[in-house]
């Protein structure tokens, strides 16, 4: 996989994405939207102000998706990636998920007002050779820092493409607030499930299909990860 299809592949996901499981259509996972898997972990920051500051996420990456992803990357005896070829990666992968129909497939709100958000921070890549996966970091800063009260800040997690399926295990666990107020309260709805018709119509989709057609685009808003944070 060249670095060019790497840069494709993340600059649009519906189409980006269909550029590399294109590749494996002779495996079933391929064969059905999702295609990449994430493990995700979050985490909303505040300031001494009790201020939110911005959120903090890590995805892990299936296996399959991770090996593909550093394919030809050179690496030493213990099989680990160069840090400077993650760099690399990272820095062209921050680049093109921060487009606007995607970016960063995160939207926050408050009090349902979407919040401005800079540019990423502390994005970094960490490849486990012995688990063949890839860990993808970063920060989203909000600006300028709010203070949430009791109508609550929302964090909704989802590519609406469904290329991406985001699993967040723990529901509120997941959630982890940094120097948070006392007062604060957390929340989490999971995403909905899909009905049998649904699923089975995305199972049809092949992989060389670039959008999803306006009925199953709906649908699938409500696999939403749906994070929520209130501090009366």
């Amino acid at each position: 996989m060249n670095r060019q299809v790497e840069i494709m592949m993340l600059k649009k996901m519906c189409a980006a994405l269909t550029l590399i499981v294109s590749q494996w259509w002779i495996l079933p996972v391929a064969q059905a939207h999702p295609h990449i898997y994430i493990e995700g972990g979050i985490e909303l920051v505040f300031n001494f102000q009790g201020q939110a500051t911005g959120v903090r996420q890590s995805w892990l990456f299936d296996d399959l998706f991770s090996t593909y992803a550093l394919q030809g990357m050179p690496r030493d005896q213990a099989g680990q990636v160069q840090s400077a070829e993650l760099d690399k990666i990272t820095g062209e992968w921050m680049t093109a998920l921060a487009d606007p129909e995607s970016h960063f497939f995160t939207k926050i709100t408050l009090a349902g007002q979407p919040l401005k958000l800079g540019a990423p921070l502390n994005a970094r890549s960490i490849w486990d050779p012995k688990a063949s996966q890839l860990v993808l970091s970063f920060d989203l800063p909000i600006e300028p820092p709010i203070n949430i009260d009791a109508k609550g800040l929302e964090v909704d997690i989802q590519d609406p493409s469904y290329f991406v399926a985001f699993n967040y295990k723990g529901g509120v666990k997941a959630l982890k607030g940094i120097d948070a107020p006392a007062q604060c309260k957390f929340g989490y709805m999971p995403p909905r499930p899909l009905d049998p018709k649904t699923e089975r119509l995305l199972w049809s989709i092949p992989p060389s299909q670039k959008e999803l057609p306006e009925n199953l685009r709906e649908a699938v808003r409500q696999l939403s990860h749906q994070f929520t944070v209130k501090c009366p």
